[in-house]
């Protein structure tokens, strides 16, 4: 690793894993037709005919984008809403899917975190092209925000760089900021992307090869 890598080792990408799509509907046929729309898309389905199974799927794989039914048995989409809060930098995208769709009910789905609303019958080429923009759409937002962290870590590096420095006066070794000392050449590799070739000075050379000092320093012209 080159030390302009180290500079963003600590924030960098994660392994791209396929996109997660929980979809929470208790009509069967309507889950198999977006089982279909999907399978060929590289997401990972998870299903739910309620929202207490959806909640459950919810909170142990923590899907980027969910399909919800407003209107279930034992938890409807409400109630499944209420309890995941929906925040507005939230990595995972709600659409929400109902056969009724009146305004105080699209009203209370969008004051409760939902992205987007679907009505019933619902075209599978929209699932589809709804999904890949949510999910593209995700991707970039996580995208920004690692870029974000890695600018902010290289300014703390440039930050630590121009702090006082301790140089022990004998053997001229760095202190860094975990008390750790380190010859000074490996310590700027480390913090900066400055490389490093080795020679001897002419006072050196003189020091070193004071017979042949002459004739090198003269090559070296």
């Amino acid at each position: 690793m080159t030390s302009a890598d180290t500079l963003l080792s600590p924030v960098a990408p994660p392994q791209v894993a396929p996109p997660k799509v929980l979809v929470v509907d208790d009509e069967p046929a309507l889950q198999q037709a977006i089982k279909l729309a999907l399978k060929n898309e590289g997401y990972e389905l998870y299903f739910a005919g309620n929202g207490r199974d959806g909640m459950e799927l919810f909170r142990t794989y923590n899907p980027d984008l969910i399909f919800l039914d407003l209107r279930m048995p034992i938890m409807d989409g409400y109630q499944f809403l209420e309890a995941i809060t929906v925040t507005p930098d939230a990595l995972f995208t709600v659409i929400a899917i109902t056969g009724h769709g009146v305004d105080r009910e699209i009203e209370r789905c969008y004051r409760l975190g939902v992205d987007f609303f679907l009505k019933k019958p619902v075209s599978m080429v929209e699932i589809c092209c709804i999904a890949r923009r949510c999910i593209e759409e995700k991707r970039l937002k996580a995208e920004r925000e690692r870029l974000i962290a890695s600018l902010q870590h290289a300014q703390e590096t440039i930050k630590h760089l121009k702090s006082f420095l301790v140089i022990c006066s004998s053997c001229r070794r760095v202190r860094d900021s975990e008390e750790q000392w380190q010859e000074l050449d490996a310590y700027i590799r480390t913090h900066t992307s400055t490389r490093f070739s080795h020679g001897l000075c002419p006072d050196c050379i003189h020091d070193l090869y004071p017979d042949i000092s002459d004739k090198v320093l003269k090559r070296m012209k």
